[in-house]
């Protein structure tokens, strides 16, 4: 049986892909493509992720794991606001089950995994600190930092306990920030009856977040993960 040996060189890069389980290639981005997503993302690309794209334009593993061309790359750090939740990170990447790959835009070359409803770099994990090295040892995810024992993706009950004079105003600030699907007389209605489910279901991270930024309210409130 013929064994491919699977070699890639771009400008100074070259990429030993043996050890990618099932990989599927995609042409070459061209510069153009490369130079529209820097215009888009109001960024420049780090070197390393740029090679990789002149190399293939995207590529997807058996266990998949995908690296964004230039299309999805675009429609996924859009999507998912990462300037604004990880400035100095571009989402390169992610793992199929709900975890994405931040690279640095810094000359760190940091890789992380982080939980896509929670984009914040000081809750995610490192992957490795050079792109071509992870790529040639296969895309494997081995974690070598774990910042927080919280589950951060695990989605949250939020639960108000107690409402103080005033605090219904914020109440309502909270439903429009976390965009739940309830008018403001069924909210009103709700929190004549301490405690209430505020919401059943959202990413703890995220929810935490959103409401830190409201800064000082005058509700008590509980985030409820699941045991």
């Amino acid at each position: 049986m013929k064994r491919t040996i699977i070699f890639i060189k771009a400008g100074a890069l070259v990429l030993n892909l043996n050890g990618v389980s099932g990989l599927i290639l995609s042409p070459a981005a061209t510069e153009i493509d490369i130079e529209i997503v820097e215009k888009r993302l109001n960024t420049t690309l780090p070197i390393p992720y740029k090679e990789l794209l002149r190399a293939s334009n995207g590529l997807v593993t058996n266990e998949g794991i995908i690296i964004y061309g230039t299309d999805d790359i675009l429609e996924r750090n859009e999507a998912w606001e990462t300037e604004e939740y990880a400035p100095g990170f571009i989402s390169i990447g992610d793992d199929s089950g709900g975890r994405v790959f931040l690279l640095s835009l810094s000359d760190k070359e940091e890789i992380l995994i982080v939980d896509s409803g929670d984009m914040i770099p000081d809750h995610a994990e490192l992957i490795s600190t050079n792109l071509n090295e992870w790529v040639n040892i296969g895309l494997r995810i081995d974690l070598k930092e774990t910042s927080s024992n919280i589950d951060w993706s695990e989605n949250c009950k939020i639960v108000v306990v107690n409402i103080q004079d005033g605090g219904l105003r914020d109440l309502i600030k909270i439903k429009a920030i976390l965009g739940l699907n309830m008018s403001t007389s069924e909210l009103l209605k709700m929190s004549k009856s301490l405690p209430f489910v505020l919401t059943q279901e959202i990413p703890y991270g995220k929810a935490k977040k959103l409401i830190e930024e409201l800064g000082d309210f005058k509700l008590t409130l509980t985030f409820q993960l699941r045991i």
